[in-house]
């Protein structure tokens, strides 16, 4: 088993998220699972309160417990998921205050995109944007949130790919983490053509931005994109 897990749910590991100060196969394997389950967790494979099991986990990655603990360990710092005395670690409920809190950090956080040291947009960088935006535009022949999530990821990576700070890279997608799979649990509940429809205006800004190779033009747009989207969700949460 090992990787081809992760390789079959989401195409080729992206290596923006690896930590590179340690290369070591322990540390490889353990962001691989850690990769593996919040994305299982942004696109709603694992609901809310499902509980994870780490024998199970622990087998289909094909490793000890002791990784698949540690991953959960930090995944519990970072709000993903809670372990309760008698019960296990189950994924973290929704928590509507929380979420708005790191969703005003991640407003806040993206113009430094193209401030603390940005790495410069090059070709590759520019067909990841545009097959990001691609993938949107599939969304309104598919009802599924879960879609939605992924495409919604596809892009989140392909900006990260423009951060330089290491810092700012790691705390920008610790918080879109903490914040996306909200979006994506009650979008069933809004109109999700006039949404997509919405998203798509957005994300046209960022792909703009990236083709005139402006990374504060990307980091502004995305700011726009991440308040427009929550500020209608605020909305919609707070009726």
């Amino acid at each position: 088993m090992g990787t081809e897990t992760l390789s079959d749910e989401a195409g080729p590991l992206p290596d923006i998220f690896l930590t590179t100060d340690d290369n070591s196969p322990w540390r490889r394997r353990f962001d691989q699972i850690h990769i593996a389950l919040r994305q299982r967790i942004t696109t709603l494979q694992y609901q809310p309160g499902t509980r994870l099991d780490v024998d199970r986990l622990s087998e289909e990655f094909g490793v000890s417990r002791t990784p698949v603990r540690n991953v959960l360990q930090r995944m519990d710092q970072e709000g993903l998921v809670v372990t309760r005395h008698g019960v296990g670690t189950i994924v973290a409920p929704l928590d509507l205050e929380q979420s708005r809190q790191a969703v005003q950090m991640r407003i806040e956080l993206a113009p430094l995109i193209g401030v603390l040291d940005p790495k410069p947009i090059d070709d590759v960088m520019v067909a990841a944007i545009r097959g990001s935006r691609e993938s949107y535009g599939r969304i309104l022949d598919e009802a599924d949130p879960a879609f939605f999530a992924s495409a919604d990821m596809e892009l989140h990576t392909a900006v990260c790919r423009m951060i330089g700070n290491p810092l700012l890279l790691r705390t920008y997608d610790e918080l879109y983490y903490r914040t996306a799979r909200l979006w994506f649990h009650y979008l069933p509940s809004l109109d999700q053509t006039g949404e997509v429809s919405i998203f798509l205006n957005d994300i046209d800004l960022i792909v703009a931005a990236a083709e005139f190779r402006d990374v504060k033009g990307v980091g502004y747009a995305l700011r726009n994109a991440i308040y427009n989207a929550f500020a209608r969700l605020d909305h919609f949460t707070r009726a």
